[in-house]
C-alpha cells in the first residue's frame, strides 16, 4: 500500500473518539466475580458489540460460563480466514479501595480507573483501529479481528475456549500493557500448594506433638536453595530466570496448641522448556529429601490457587510462550512502531503471564505482545493509562494489520 492510502487510513483516526471509548469501557463494572463476587463481563461485551456491529463489523458472541462470554469482532478480507487477531479480556481485578475506580476521569494525560491499563486501554485502541480501517474503505486481503475473552484475571475459560470455538489467524497481537515495547514472549506461572502434617498438642509441651509450622520453615528454606533454570534468549540477549515466590502461609489453631498442619502458597513463574509436570517434580523431590533426614517430616505437593477450582485449567495450567523477533508479527510491529514513533521499538520478554500462552501453546498462532499502559500501575489504587501511549497504539495496530495483509 502507498504511502498515500495508508496516511488516508490514518486520517480516519479520531482521537477524541479512541480516548471516550476507553473511558467508557472503564466505566463499566466488569470485576471478575470469582475474586470479589463482582459483576460479570457480560455488560463490556454488550457494549463492545452494539459498537462494532454499528460501525460494520461482524460480531459473534459465546458463552464460556453462564452470563459469561467471549466476544469475537472481525472485519472480512478479500479472502477467507483471519489474517491478524487483537486478544485481550474484559474482567479486571477487585476495585481494592481505589478512590472513583470507574470514574474514567481524564487528568493531566492519562485516564484514571480500575481497567484502564490492566487491559480496557488495549481493547479500546484495537476496537478503534478495526472501526477506522472499516471507515477509510481499505481492502485486506484477509481478516482483522478483536477477540475479548472472560475470565483472564482467574482461570482463563476465555482464551481456554478459543480453541473450542474454532478461532483460528495467521497472527496475533495481545494488547495487554507492555508500555508499547514489543514483548517476545511471557512466563507461565504454576499455582502450587504444600502442605504439611504435624500432630496436635498442647503448646505447653510442645515436644508431645510435631509443629507443622517449624517444618513449613524447613520447607521455605529448602525452596530458596532451588537451583531454579535459565534460558538464553537470543533475541533479547540476555537470560530469562524462572522464579518462586512464597505468597501465603496458612497453619495452627491457636497460640497455645502445637500446629498440626500448615499450607504454604508458591507462585512458581516458568521459563520456556519448563512446565507444570516439571515444576512438581522439582518439588516432590524436594520434599523426598527432607523426609529423608526428619522421620518427622511429612508434606505433600499438589496444584492449588484459591480462585481456581475449574478442574480444566487446574489440570492443563498456564505455561510460557515465545515468539522470535525474526516472525513476521514482530518486524511489522517493530516497523510500524517505527513509523509511528519515528523511533525503534524497544524489545522485551514478559516475566508476568498473558493469554498468548493459549494462541501460542494451543492454537498454533505467532503471537507478541504490544499494548499501551505502564505494567506499574496494574492492579493498584493509582490505576491509570497513558493517553498518548492509547492513541500511539491505535495507529501502531492500524499499521501493522496493512503490513501484513495488504
Amino acid at each position: 500500500m502507498n504511502q498515500k492510502v495508508l496516511s488516508e487510513v490514518i486520517d480516519h483516526v479520531d482521537d477524541e473518539s479512541v480516548v471516550r471509548y476507553a473511558q467508557d469501557l472503564i466505566r463499566i463494572n466488569s470485576v471478575n466475580p470469582n475474586l470479589d463476587n463482582g459483576s460479570t463481563e457480560e455488560e463490556v461485551v454488550e457494549f463492545l458489540a452494539f459498537t462494532c456491529r454499528e460501525a460494520g463489523l461482524e460480531v459473534r458472541i459465546e458463552e464460556v460460563a453462564p452470563n459469561r462470554p467471549n466476544i469475537y469482532c472481525e472485519l472480512p478480507g478479500e479472502e477467507e480466514g483471519i489474517g491478524l487477531a487483537f486478544l485481550g479480556h474484559t474482567d479486571t481485578v477487585p476495585l481494592l479501595g481505589m478512590e472513583n475506580a470507574l470514574s474514567g476521569a481524564v487528568v493531566g494525560n492519562h485516564i484514571w480507573g480500575r481497567g484502564g491499563v490492566d487491559m480496557k486501554g488495549g481493547i479500546a485502541a484495537s476496537v478503534q483501529a478495526l472501526i477506522s480501517l472499516v471507515q477509510s474503505d481499505v481492502r485486506l486481503k484477509k481478516g482483522v479481528a478483536v477477540w475479548a475473552v472472560a475470565d483472564e484475571e482467574s482461570e482463563h475459560r476465555g482464551a481456554y475456549a478459543l480453541k473450542d470455538h474454532g478461532l483460528q489467524a495467521d497472527y496475533c497481537i495481545v494488547t495487554e500493557p507492555s508500555d508499547n515495547q514489543l514483548v517476545l514472549g511471557c512466563k507461565g506461572t504454576c499455582p502450587i500448594r504444600i502442605d504439611i502434617q504435624g500432630v496436635l498438642a498442647h503448646g505447653s509441651q510442645p515436644w508431645q506433638g510435631v509443629n507443622a509450622i517449624n517444618k513449613a520453615a524447613q520447607v521455605i528454606t529448602a525452596l530458596n536453595q532451588l537451583q531454579l533454570q535459565k534460558v538464553r534468549m537470543p533475541d533479547l540477549n540476555e537470560d530469562i530466570q524462572s522464579s518462586i515466590n512464597v505468597g501465603v502461609i496458612e497453619g495452627g489453631t491457636q497460640y497455645n496448641n502445637v500446629a498440626d498442619s500448615c499450607s504454604i502458597f508458591i507462585d512458581r513463574r516458568m521459563v520456556p522448556g519448563e512446565t507444570q509436570a516439571t515444576c512438581l517434580e522439582e518439588i516432590q523431590e524436594m520434599l523426598d529429601k527432607l523426609a529423608s533426614k526428619d522421620k518427622e517430616f511429612n508434606g505433600e505437593v499438589a496444584i492449588s490457587r484459591p480462585d481456581w477450582h475449574w478442574e480444566p485449567i487446574i489440570k492443563r495450567g498456564l505455561n510460557p510462550a515465545y515468539t522470535p523477533l525474526s516472525n513476521p508479527v514482530s518486524q511489522a510491529v517493530q516497523s510500524a512502531h517505527l513509523m509511528v514513533k519515528n523511533q525503534n521499538v524497544p524489545i522485551d520478554f514478559f516475566h508476568g503471564y498473558c493469554d498468548m500462552d493459549f494462541t501460542v501453546n494451543e492454537l498454533d498462532i505467532p503471537t507478541i505482545h504490544y499494548g499501551p499502559g505502564e505494567a506499574k500501575y496494574c492492579h493498584t489504587v493509582e490505576e491509570r493509562l497513558d493517553i498518548g501511549q492509547l492513541l500511539d497504539a491505535t495507529r501502531v495496530y492500524i499499521h501493522t494489520a496493512i503490513q501484513l495483509l495488504d
